[in-house]
C-alpha cells in the first residue's frame, strides 16, 4: 500500500468512482447511482463495547452520535494507482446538505482519519451525522506527489440512521435491512435475531445465527449469547433469593409477634389467678346440702357454744343465698362468725 509523504507535484485523478463492492461487503448499502458517485448508506448502532472501528457503525463522540463511514474511492488513471481497491485520501472540501430543511452549508476543509480497520490499512474515515455529505477536491500525498480529484468530481453520501424496532416509522427503508423486516410501518426482528438495547434504551435486532449469516459485524456468537443468558439467569436467581429471604423475615417477625402476644396473655391470666387465690366461691347451682354441711361443720368446729338449732335454722334460711355471710357475732361485734 501507500506510504504517505510530503509532496510538491500535483497529479489529478481521473475516472474515479466509489468502490461499490467494498460498501456492499462492509456496510448497509441501500442504493448507488449509475455513475457510482452517490451512495445511500444506512448506519447502524454498534454492539461493540470496546473502541474498535467498524465501518458503518454509529458511535458516541462528545455526547453525540456519529457514524463511522469509510471513503472508498478507486481511480483508473494514472495507471500507477489503478490496481488499488481504494485510495488513502487525507483531506477534502466537504459540504453538508440537510435534506429536511433544504439548507446548504458552506464548503469547509475536512481532514480524514487514515486508520487500519478490518485488516485494511490506510483507510480514510469520516465521522458523519444523518445528512447528505458532498466531498470535492479530495487529495493525498504519495512519493513526493499530491494526488487530487478534479474540482468537478463530486462524491455524495446520503447517510441515514437505522430505526429502532416496535416503533412507528415513515418509511420501511429506515429498518435495518440485514437483521429486521418491515410490517405495517414498523421494524421487527427476523427469525434468527433478537432485540437488544443499544442506544438510549431503544432496541435493535442482533444476529444470533451460528454463522452470523445476517450481519457478521453485529452478531452474538453462541458463547456470547450463553453468557448473556447466564447473566440474566443469575440476576433472576438473585432477585428470587432476595424475595425468599424477605418472605422468611416477615414470617419470623409474625411468629415473634404471635408468641409475644400469647406470652403476655398467659402472664396476665396467671397474675389474675394469683391475685384471686384467697377467694373461693361456689355458685348457687353448685351447692348441695353435703357441701354446706361439710364446709360449715369445719368452719364452726371452734364455736361449740353457739346454738346449733339456730345455726341449723340459718342453714335452712340461707341455703339459696349468696356466700360468704355473717351468721353470728359476739361481744358487740368483736367476734364474727362467717358462713362460707
Amino acid at each position: 500500500m501507500f506510504t504517505l509523504t510530503q509532496a510538491s507535484n500535483i497529479i489529478y485523478l481521473e475516472n474515479c468512482t466509489y468502490a461499490i463492492d467494498l460498501y456492499q461487503q462492509y456496510l448497509n448499502l441501500l442504493w448507488s447511482s449509475n455513475d457510482s458517485h452517490i451512495l445511500h448508506i444506512q448506519a447502524v448502532y454498534s454492539l461493540s463495547l470496546n473502541n474498535s472501528f467498524i465501518p458503518g457503525h454509529i458511535y458516541t463522540y462528545l455526547s453525540q452520535s456519529v457514524a463511522l463511514i469509510p471513503f472508498f474511492v478507486q481511480c483508473k488513471s494514472p495507471e500507477t494507482i489503478y490496481s488499488n481497491s481504494y485510495l488513502p485520501f487525507t483531506q477534502c472540501s466537504s459540504t453538508i446538505t440537510n435534506t429536511l430543511t433544504q439548507r446548504n452549508h458552506e464548503s469547509t476543509r475536512t481532514y480524514l482519519n487514515v486508520k487500519t480497520i478490518l485488516s485494511m490499512t490506510n483507510v480514510p474515515l469520516l465521522y458523519t451525522g444523518a445528512y447528505d455529505l458532498l466531498l470535492t477536491n479530495c487529495s493525498f500525498q504519495f512519493n513526493s506527489n499530491t494526488y487530487q480529484l478534479k474540482s468537478n468530481d463530486i462524491f455524495t453520501f446520503h447517510i441515514e440512521y437505522e430505526h429502532s424496532i416496535n416503533t412507528n416509522i415513515t418509511s420501511c427503508h429506515t429498518c435495518n435491512k440485514r437483521t429486521s423486516i418491515c410490517h405495517e410501518k414498523r421494524c421487527f426482528c427476523r427469525p434468527g435475531t433478537i432485540p437488544f438495547k443499544l442506544s438510549q434504551h431503544k432496541e435493535y435486532c442482533i444476529d444470533v445465527t451460528p454463522n452470523c449469516s445476517y450481519d457478521f459485524q453485529r452478531c452474538l456468537t453462541s458463547k456470547s449469547t450463553h453468557i448473556i443468558i447466564n447473566n440474566h439467569s443469575n440476576l433472576f436467581i438473585l432477585i428470587l433469593i432476595a424475595l425468599i429471604c424477605l418472605l422468611l423475615l416477615l414470617f419470623l417477625v409474625l411468629l415473634y409477634c404471635l408468641y409475644r402476644n400469647r406470652s403476655k396473655h398467659t402472664i396476665t391470666k396467671e397474675h389474675d389467678h394469683s391475685s384471686n387465690q384467697s377467694i373461693f366461691m361456689i355458685n348457687s347451682h353448685e351447692r348441695t346440702p353435703s357441701t354446706i354441711s361439710t364446709t360449715d361443720s369445719t368452719k364452726l368446729s371452734d364455736y361449740n357454744h353457739i346454738d346449733h338449732y339456730i345455726l341449723a335454722n340459718e342453714y335452712v334460711s340461707t341455703f339459696y343465698e349468696e356466700y360468704p355471710k355473717i351468721i353470728s357475732d359476739k361481744n358487740n361485734g368483736e367476734v364474727v362468725l362467717i358462713l362460707a
